[in-house]
């Protein structure tokens, strides 16, 4: 494979992890993974995203409560300045051309945040407040957890309330009109929106589920047979061919594969390291973030199973939780 480059995000100390800013690596030759040390010092960049401006990239700071901007020189970041959420404990983003949405985990809000040209973050537009709990222990009250934009609508997960949030962008913000209810004890967490079909994962059950732009089932499946009671999933990815996703099991630390045709479980194998937070496919590579190990895992997708094999030892990043390619 050719040569890429990876931004990945992290804890750093304030959310108790090891990382000093967003991280610059590399795959090696032959498909392993290669950190090459700090992009730019930051706190805890948990999740990172692309701006639709060349070159600029989103971080949440989960630690500080914040959303900040980058923009790439060479394998360096600068940063551009940020703003303060609304909420606390900022866990995703989702960018179009002048809005970015943050999900708020700890109080289940969802912010705007317009963009300028240059891709600057500019003072808070709007916040939209999450209501309900659930069943689980980590159910305690709203807890938003990731967006989706798809077409004219904007779809929130809400993992404390077993719901999914509808939106339609208006007036520079955004209009709630629905939810859709999932069963209790779900903890929706994660989207993906792959070959015109939308996947939804459950991080408290395992469950998943194939829905449209409503926020209705289509069909369900499980990321594994054998779930682990204290499991959380987390993070979905789906193969070059579109035949198999790839889900972290946190707690049984293995990364479960999916057949797409019917969500059914295919099978699970360990990660090599501790807490997979996210996975990247790229190409016939399937990376692991391990964040309490501070390693991330390499495996090489086999094209007519879809099982990873691992390639190489798990290689050293600080208290990982993201894995972005670098553009």
């Amino acid at each position: 494979m050719n040569e890429r480059h990876f931004w990945t995000g992290g804890y750093t100390p304030n959310m108790d992890g090891v990382a000093t800013g967003i991280g610059i690596a590399r795959s090696r030759a032959g498909g392993g993974f290669e950190f090459l040390g700090t992009a730019v010092e930051t706190s805890s960049p948990s999740f990172l995203a692309d701006g639709l401006v060349e070159g600029i990239v989103y971080a949440a700071d989960e630690g500080n409560a914040r959303v900040e901007a980058f923009r790439r020189e060479g394998l360096d970041l600068v940063h551009l300045g940020g703003q303060a959420v609304s909420g606390a404990f900022p866990c995703h983003l989702s960018v179009t051309r002048d809005r970015l949405y943050v999900s708020n985990y700890g109080d289940g809000s969802v912010d705007v945040f317009p963009l300028g040209a240059d891709g600057e973050i500019g003072p808070i537009s709007q916040s939209l407040q999450g209501t309900g709990s659930g069943p689980h222990p980590a159910q305690d009250g709203p807890h938003a957890h990731s967006t989706l934009i798809v077409g004219e609508t904007v779809l929130s997960a809400d993992l404390g309330a077993d719901r999914v949030y509808l939106h339609r962008p208006i007036d520079g913000g955004l209009e709630r009109t629905g939810f859709g209810e999932f069963p209790p004890g779900t903890g929706p967490r994660d989207f993906l929106a792959a070959n015109g079909r939308i996947y939804l994962l459950g991080e408290l059950s395992g469950a998943l589920f194939l829905i449209d732009d409503s926020a209705a089932v289509l069909a369900q499946g499980a990321a594994v047979a054998d779930w682990v009671d204290g499991d959380h999933a987390a993070a979905l990815a789906i193969d070059a061919s579109g035949r198999f996703l790839y889900i972290g099991l946190r707690g049984s630390n293995r990364v479960a594969i999916v057949r797409v045709d019917d969500l059914s479980p295919l099978a699970s194998i360990p990660t090599g390291g501790d807490w997979p937070r996210h996975l990247w496919v790229s190409g016939d590579m399937l990376y692991v973030a391990n964040q309490l190990s501070s390693t991330v895992t390499s495996f090489r997708i086999d094209a007519a199973t879809g099982i990873p094999q691992p390639i190489a030892a798990p290689e050293h990043v600080p208290s990982p939780t993201h894995i972005l390619p670098a553009r």
